[in-house]
């Protein structure tokens, strides 16, 4: 390889680590942040799932949230489909 093939190698690389790196960090604060929300979750919060689906929280499992959603309905969804979360 001369000095041209390799100038040009770093280049590429170059360019594709300013392309993907932005993508990564933000990726990585957005895991973050729903991790620390379904952390936080607690009974009584109104919750909004990914579905649109509203309710209040009555129990909370390992991985899963019983969910009130009208007077005798109640719901059971996975944590990770919680979407907000608003404290009572």
């Amino acid at each position: 390889m001369d000095k041209n093939s390799i100038g040009v190698i770093l280049i590429y690389v170059a360019f594709m680590a300013i392309l993907i790196l932005p993508t990564y960090f933000a990726n990585k604060k957005k895991k973050k942040q729903k991790a620390e929300l379904l952390e936080s979750l607690k009974v009584g919060d109104k919750i909004t799932t990914v579905g649109g689906i509203q309710g209040t929280i009555v129990n909370i499992l390992t991985e899963t949230v019983e969910m009130k959603i009208d007077k005798n309905a109640r719901m059971t969804v996975l944590k990770s489909a919680v979407d907000k979360i608003e404290k009572k």
